[in-house]
């Protein structure tokens, strides 16, 4: 028909956060308004009523790469440490040529969780972060018709340097120099939602975050210190807080000496010594899993590939 809109095909996301650029993204998905339908049944034999019942947001997630603002680092940074900021912005979508043709906009957004990607020795995949955060409302604007222009992306390279198989872990008077591979880590901030007077929507208020555990991999070779603390640890009960260690994860850049990202343990435990299964005529070089527990972390970007405190 003619002067009808064309369907479009959508592959460009860019986050904004307090109406300034945080990036492109990867993916994006949730953030709107839900309900579900409760029943009220009548008497005298008459069909049940239904209506739309208490409305909750959805979280929005996202995956994103190591081109994103300081700012955005920086909100995850402080999430971490217990600093919460509630963010407003928007999930804007635009389709090849960079003009915006969908707004998804939140506001006193929180994020929820963190997910900081594995890192293998092995690997030529790309790192990225996984997101989520809970905004307390949304609203979606659509614009296929718009010529607002969105920012072309000046560094399409700086994705590339990071790297899975580029890494440095390191765990306080322990040899981690032949560790093969760390698990991915996920920090969660628990939510509370709290209702307010005759609002439709409840307020978001931050509580407990849980850290997750640290598991890594290491040769066979290697294990026996490792071994050693487990013995004193677990078995033989030495568990006090003088005997856990600190330790951190340095995200790297190709060049293997620069830093993208810096992550710290503190309080680390060692949980469990898994040996691999042992197979006969096996070439492979036997890994032992070790699982640590963690009572805190904290996250740290480096812009200039050094540590900034």
């Amino acid at each position: 028909m003619p002067g009808k809109m064309r369907s479009y095909v959508a592959n460009r996301f860019l986050l904004e956060l307090q109406k300034q650029t945080a990036g492109w993204l990867l993916s994006a998905e949730g953030g709107l308004a839900t309900t579900e339908a409760v029943q009220e049944r009548l008497s005298g034999g008459f069909s049940v009523r239904k209506h739309a019942g208490n409305v909750k947001m959805e979280e929005i997630t996202f995956t994103c790469g190591s081109s994103m603002t300081e700012p955005f680092y920086q909100w995850l940074q402080s999430s971490i440490r217990y600093e919460h900021e509630r963010k407003e912005g928007a999930i804007v979508t635009a389709n090849y040529d960079f003009k915006e043709i969908v707004r998804l906009s939140f506001y006193e957004a929180l994020i929820t969780e963190i997910g900081l990607p594995p890192v293998d020795a092995a690997s030529k995949e790309a790192c990225k972060f996984t997101i989520k955060m809970a905004p307390e409302w949304s609203e979606v604007k659509y614009s296929p018709g718009s010529q607002s222009v969105l920012p072309v992306p000046k560094d399409t390279e700086k994705q590339k340097r990071w790297q899975a198989a580029n890494f440095r872990f390191a765990v306080d008077g322990m040899d981690t120099r032949r560790v093969s591979k760390v698990d991915a880590l996920t920090i969660k901030q628990n939510i509370v939602d709290n209702a307010i007077g005759e609002r439709l929507l409840f307020q978001k208020e931050p509580a407990q975050i849980d850290f997750p555990n640290v598991v890594f991999y290491i040769p066979e070779v290697d294990a026996e210190p490792w071994y050693k603390w487990y013995d004193e640890f677990v078995t033989k009960g030495h568990s006090d807080p003088a005997h856990e260690k600190t330790g951190h994860l340095e995200y790297l850049q190709t060049d293997v000496s620069s830093i993208l990202f810096n992550v710290d343990f503190f309080g680390l435990g060692i949980i469990k010594f898994t040996p691999e299964k042992l197979e006969a005529a096996s070439e492979k070089v036997r890994q032992v899993k070790i699982e640590m527990y963690c009572e805190r972390m904290d996250f740290k970007y480096m812009p200039t590939g050094k540590f900034s405190g």
